[in-house]
């Protein structure tokens, strides 16, 4: 079954990204221009600066466009891609990736973590961590887009609830039961092969390559406060890195994820 892309959002945020949609759909912006800066935009349609970001980053997750530090916001497309996208950039844009999603959480359990876990997390052995898989979907479709095990420690269980009342990222339910935001985060990406289980929960094929990604949310002090291991279907999720040369420092990266 093809993936609709995401719905435009109400109010202001949502006007402002219709107004854009349309702009590059009549060709005002053609693919490859640059779209309007943030203070244009503002003073154009008298909206806050905030609100034009926020549209921004729906139309990153149209597929539509892509920011570039430095640079700007450039039209990829005139329509929206079959497959919704989200462009990556900082920690807070992680929370945009909940957004026109809903999680379901599978099952909820504490573990005294063995040797090797508690390696691979990070921490030590024994300790008590809780451990929740997930499933995320994304609006207006059957099959889920990633199927996820979030370690917390014991201490913010109740994040793991709050989540799936909020809809929310965990890490944004931990900051608000802790008092500490994540200002790390370590992300790795591989392979991995789908079990039978995985296969059945995802709605595909059992040893089908899934992507991968592994991430570890650090506070200020470099506590841990979570880890999410997380498997997407092929067909339903992209990532690509975009590197750009920085005079006097090399080659820098910027990652974004495509659902």
């Amino acid at each position: 079954m093809p993936i609709s892309p995401p719905s435009p959002p109400a109010g202001k945020r949502g006007l402002v990204c219709a107004h854009l949609v349309r702009g590059i759909e009549s060709g005002r912006w053609p693919v490859g221009a640059l779209l309007p800066t943030e203070a244009v935009l503002c003073a154009e349609l008298h909206v806050s600066r905030h609100t034009v970001r926020a549209a921004l980053a729906d139309m990153q997750a149209m597929g539509l466009v892509a920011g570039h530090q430095g640079v700007g916001t450039r039209v990829l497309r005139r329509r929206p891609e079959s497959t919704p996208s989200h462009s990556l950039q900082t920690i807070s844009e992680l929370a945009l990736y909940a957004r026109n999603t809903t999680v379901r959480v599978l099952d909820v359990k504490d573990i005294s973590l063995d040797e090797p876990t508690a390696e691979w997390i990070g921490t030590g052995t024994g300790a008590t961590w809780c451990l929740a898989r997930t499933l995320r979907t994304a609006a207006e479709q059957e099959a889920p887009i990633v199927l996820s095990s979030v370690w917390v420690p014991l201490v913010s269980k109740g994040a793991i609830d709050a989540s799936s009342q909020s809809g929310l990222p965990v890490f944004i339910e931990v900051q608000r039961l802790q008092g500490r935001m994540v200002s790390e985060v370590l992300q790795v990406i591989g392979i991995s092969i789908a079990t039978r289980e995985q296969a059945t929960l995802l709605r595909c094929k059992t040893r089908e390559p899934l992507l991968r990604i592994q991430r570890w949310y650090y506070d200020s002090q470099r506590t841990l406060l979570e880890v999410t291991d997380s498997l997407h279907p092929q067909d339903r999720f992209q990532y690509a890195v975009t590197l750009r040369h920085v005079s006097g420092a090399g080659i820098t990266q910027s990652p974004s994820n495509q659902e």
